[in-house]
């Protein structure tokens, strides 16, 4: 079951991404970054174009119509020429 708070959805979305940014700079670059390690540059890389809490709210207008549950942030690829 998706987390109904806008917040811990935002979350969850982002803690996935990092894994698997930290999984893709392993097998782009062969370097291994810790999770802590990962987010710090994925923060530095893509937080600013990260959706916001109320994108991942069911009753927000901006939400998407087909339910929370399907919402998937949209964000630019990972690409060796990212950053």
């Amino acid at each position: 079951m998706p987390p109904t708070d806008p917040f811990a959805a935002r979350m969850l979305a982002q803690i996935a991404l990092i894994e698997r940014y930290r999984v893709d700079v392993l097998h782009r670059e062969g370097r291994r970054l810790d999770s802590d390690g990962a987010a710090l540059e994925w923060i530095s890389r893509y937080a600013e174009h990260f959706p916001s809490p109320e994108q991942f709210d069911c009753g927000s207008p901006s939400a998407t119509t087909r339910g929370c549950a399907r919402l998937q942030p949209r964000l630019r690829p990972l690409s060796p020429s990212a950053g």
